[in-house]
């Protein structure tokens, strides 16, 4: 399977809220589609020469696996930066946590029109050019999702990625001015996970872009050098999120799409 990242921006209007764009092509390879957990969400769009799906990937505390023999010819990714994806989907994002929902529940009429445009678009720039309009007219509209704490929850992921140790939620919550009990929930509805959770998954994707950097992982000095107690901690961890060791989890990741181009910060 090959993977290539589109050499071009998010519009402008759409720059505070989505990552990247991503074009997958389906090949011969074997392995498997490996999406870690990343605080980030997604919007698939899959073709095949009958088939076009589009589908809402919510942040994920476990991995998303994927025999490489379903990902069709071509697949299209909206990346959201974490806490950009629930203007779009139009619901607190703690409802799509772990899940994947087709975007007809999500937008209804509006989600099969937009299949049938990316549907009838000639090619890749077409459907790019369709989706951009789309999501630029959503986030545009007077009724877009906001929930409550939304600015204070952007403030606080910028706080804990930006951190070197990552924060813990009471002081966190003490540096915002508001509670803990406050900005979990905010969390919940903008991001789909709690803080201390957020905060979880990128120490687990700083250990993973530490260990893809060498080519022999020393994993106690890994887990000192992002945050881990100890080796064992680390391991513990990489165990909940993936339910492997981090030696097993990292054989296949390289030939997968999601996991050569992680996106963790």
């Amino acid at each position: 399977m090959t993977v290539s990242v589109l050499p071009v921006a998010p519009a402008s209007a759409l720059s505070r809220f989505v990552k990247c764009f991503r074009v997958i092509s389906g090949g011969d390879d074997e392995g498997s589609f490996i999406r870690l957990p990343d605080g980030e969400a997604d919007l698939v769009l899959r073709f095949t020469a009958s088939y076009g799906g589009v589908h809402a990937i919510g942040t994920r505390l476990s991995v998303l696996r994927k025999p490489v023999d379903v990902v069709p010819p071509q697949t299209l990714v909206v990346r959201f930066k974490p806490g950009g994806a629930y203007p779009f989907f139009g619901v607190p994002m703690s409802e799509l946590t772990n899940r994947i929902v087709s975007i007809d529940t999500l937008w209804g009429a509006d989600g099969s029109r937009l299949r049938e445009r990316l549907g009838d678009a000639a090619s890749v720039s077409e459907r790019l050019h369709v989706l951009e309009g789309v999501l630029t007219e959503r986030i545009q509209r007077g009724d877009v999702f906001e929930p409550a704490g939304a600015y204070v929850v952007r403030r606080a992921v910028r706080l804990i990625t930006e951190a070197t140790e990552l924060p813990r939620v009471e002081g966190l919550a003490r540096e915002l001015g508001i509670s803990p009990r406050h900005l979990r929930r905010a969390f919940e509805d903008v991001v789909g996970v709690g803080p201390k959770e957020f905060a979880r998954v990128v120490r687990f994707q700083r250990a993973v872009r530490a260990s893809q950097r060498a080519t022999t992982p020393d994993w106690g000095a890994i887990a000192a050098a992002t945050g881990y107690y100890d080796q064992s901690h680390l391991i513990t961890e990489f165990k909940a999120l993936t339910g492997v060791t981090p030696r097993v989890l990292l054989r296949p990741l390289s030939a997968s799409p999601a996991g050569r181009s992680s996106p963790a910060r």
